[in-house]
């Protein structure tokens, strides 16, 4: 049975650079434990490689932005752009959109493949991929779990780049 281990996060975790540590870390941990071959990312709309594609280049792992592209994003309705609420969450669009994620899910995970998506995504996202019979594992990334936010957050050190 293919696995696919989802992380859910707040998307800033993803714009970090350099890196959060212990974001870095549990990414680690979770692509070592899971035998991880390929991550996909809703990644539309960070800067050209998110941090979570400079690990995967890092680890020599596939990578693949599953998100619609920009244009698409431009084309599909956002009722949470229009509202008097900036809680407002639009069901409709994620659901367009998690609908393009599978797709593209199912075509690229082959044994087990991480999934990193924002929080509103974590448990719709997964009950799509286990009606087609993934196994699913998922994680919430909490900041409020891990940090005192009162405090500046440790980083990941620049790593040297890489000569091959």
């Amino acid at each position: 049975m293919r696995k696919v281990c989802l992380f859910a996060t707040q998307h800033q975790f993803q714009l970090d650079s350099p890196m959060d540590s212990a974001f870095d870390g549990r990414l680690r941990e979770l692509i070592q434990d899971h035998k991880v071959n390929c991550i996909l990312e809703e990644a539309t709309g960070l800067q050209p490689k998110s941090c979570v594609e400079l690990l995967a280049d890092e680890l020599k792992i596939h990578w693949n932005n599953m998100d619609l592209s920009v244009e698409e994003r431009k084309n599909t309705p956002d009722a949470a752009l229009t509202s008097n609420y900036d809680t407002l969450q639009d069901l409709t669009l994620h659901s367009t959109r998690e609908s393009a994620w599978v797709p593209k899910i199912s075509e690229t995970v082959v044994q087990s493949g991480l999934v990193i998506v924002g929080l509103c995504h974590l448990l719709s996202i997964g009950e799509k991929l286990r009606a087609l019979d993934f196994e699913v594992e998922a994680h919430l990334y909490d900041p409020k779990r891990i940090y005192d936010w009162t405090k500046m957050r440790p980083r990941v050190a620049p790593r040297p780049a890489s000569t091959e």
